[in-house]
């Protein structure tokens, strides 16, 4: 991936998205979160983990857009 913005062009920060059970992306948002991964339409983006180990996903910041770009062909 590239590490410029595709918005503005400036540098990207790598960095992690973590969390203790699932990361998912959904369109529609639930009324408990950890319902997320089980709907037809997520896109799993982290799964596994537990209270002591989590999941994390590599992120990309940038400082100037406010946008995080998330690749997550890896995790499918």
């Amino acid at each position: 991936m590239s590490k410029k913005c595709p918005y503005c062009s400036n540098e990207l920060d790598l960095g992690y998205i973590q969390c203790r059970d699932n990361i998912a992306w959904i369109k529609k948002k639930q009324p408990i979160a950890a319902l997320s991964s089980f709907s037809n339409s997520s896109i799993i983006l982290a799964s596994g983990g537990g209270v002591f180990s989590g999941v994390a996903v590599k992120a990309y910041c940038c400082p100037q857009c406010k946008k995080i770009i998330i690749d997550y062909s890896a995790s499918q």
